[in-house]
């Protein structure tokens, strides 16, 4: 597995402590809200369940099937069901399991996927094995696939109470690269947008980037890069941001919101008009798409926010006025014709005469 997968999805397996009301709802809170002890007490989180590795990564071919497996481990008496999901993301880069009748995007995995054993009973100090089997259609496509295996350990009843009980869950994140096919990394900046900013405060500049690609957007060698500059009416920089890291994650077909905080080196004058240029690539270089605005600055907000054209950055002019391309062409001739005549001039001054004397005499 390389750094990238490693750090695409970090922190999905952290444990979601659950408290569960009665029927075992995952996600409700017990109707019964005097029963809930104010503070949990006992095993909770990964020191109740566990679950290694947090992330699989496959690569396959379209038409076959590979397998992976998980280790859990419990320190509680638990019911653990293994659930796979699709795999959602926010714009503000959260990962989010998708249940079936969400995920219906053209980058899930999930149908692919299916865990042997799908439950276990497990009691303290239990160590399970489960397989996880991967079956890539024959019309998979290109590109890479995502889903997120849910890790849930349901605990049994209190004594003495039906109603309340903790239990834990966890996120296994599933990435299946189809083998031999293209991974096509391209995006584009759908919005440009400049928060309220008071006097002395950064401007918050954010960046609303698509991963129009089929493949993910991470660490290296897949890191993203973010820039912005702010110009004056006269066409003078008066402020930059840049953003990069393995922390930017973007799942294909979905956007992320790049937030480019910007101090500007003069203060926004009211009414005056400004040119912001913003432009999103890899950390190597590679440039998506850049999108411009020009807007009016009035009272710590921006009014009249219209697209504008990228401008070509200035040449430095050469400071005697004289075309550069004719000082270049003079250093090479100048150049060629002292070479000339340091190979030419010696040969001169040693040809003979008919009567073999030096000619140069």
């Amino acid at each position: 597995m390389n750094t990238s997968t490693r750090r695409l999805l970090s922190g999905l397996a952290t444990a979601t402590v659950l408290l569960l009301g009665q029927g075992g709802s995952v996600h409700a809170a017990s109707p019964s809200p005097a029963a809930i002890p104010s503070t949990p007490t006992g095993l909770t989180g990964n020191e109740m369940l566990s679950v290694q590795p947090s992330v699989i990564d496959v690569t396959a071919r379209p038409g076959a099937a590979t397998k992976a497996q998980l280790t859990v481990r419990a320190a509680a008496s638990l019911a653990v069901t293994v659930t796979p999901q699709g795999l959602g993301q926010a714009t503000d880069g959260n990962m989010t399991p998708l249940p079936p009748d969400k995920d219906s995007g053209t980058f899930s995995a999930r149908s692919m996927i299916t865990a042997t054993p799908e439950s276990l009973d497990m009691k303290p100090g239990d160590t399970m094995t489960l397989d996880v089997n991967i079956a890539v259609p024959a019309d998979a496509g290109e590109g890479t696939r995502y889903a997120i295996l849910t890790v849930t350990g349901m605990p049994p009843s209190p004594s003495g109470s039906s109603n309340v009980g903790f239990g834990v869950e966890l996120g296994v994140s599933a990435i299946v690269h189809i083998a031999d096919t293209p991974q096509t990394k391209t995006g584009e900046i759908k919005g440009i947008d400049i928060g309220k900013s008071l006097p002395g405060q950064a401007l918050p500049v954010n960046v609303s980037f698509l991963n129009t690609g089929n493949t993910h957007f991470g660490a290296i060698p897949n890191e993203l890069a973010g820039t912005a500059t702010l110009q004056d009416a006269a066409g003078a920089q008066i402020g930059s941001a840049s953003i990069s890291g393995n922390n930017i994650s973007v799942l294909p077909g979905y956007v992320r919101a790049l937030n480019l905080a910007m101090t500007p080196s003069v203060a926004l004058v009211d009414g005056a008009k400004y040119h912001l240029e913003t432009g999103v690539g890899l950390k190597d270089g590679t440039i998506f798409d850049r999108k411009a605005m020009d807007f009016t600055w009035s009272g710590g907000a921006v009014l009249s926010p219209t697209k504008a054209p990228i401008q070509a950055p200035a040449s430095a002019a050469p400071s005697s006025g004289t075309d550069p391309a004719l000082i270049i062409l003079v250093a090479v001739v100048t150049a060629a014709g002292v070479a000339l005549l340091f190979l030419v001039l010696p040969r001169v001054r040693r040809r003979p005469n008919a009567d073999g004397g030096d000619a140069a005499k």
